[in-house]
């Protein structure tokens, strides 16, 4: 059961640091948001690819033995 809330923990915060990162960039930097094609690429490319990692990183520090 602890594995299963840290990859859902993972997951969550993959995707939230994704979007925050994604949000915030083009403050940083300019970046072209012709027709919202930026964030379309933050929403369907970034945020499940960090989702994915976050979770397979949440599953790996929570297969861990406590020992």
């Amino acid at each position: 059961m602890r594995r299963v809330f840290r990859v859902v923990v993972g997951m969550v915060t993959g995707a939230v640091s994704a979007l925050v990162i994604g949000i915030g960039l083009p403050m940083v930097i300019p970046i072209s948001q012709a027709e919202g094609a930026y964030m379309m690429g933050i929403m369907f490319f970034w945020v499940p690819l960090a989702a994915v990692c976050g979770s397979v990183i949440g599953g790996l520090i929570g297969g861990r033995s406590p020992h």
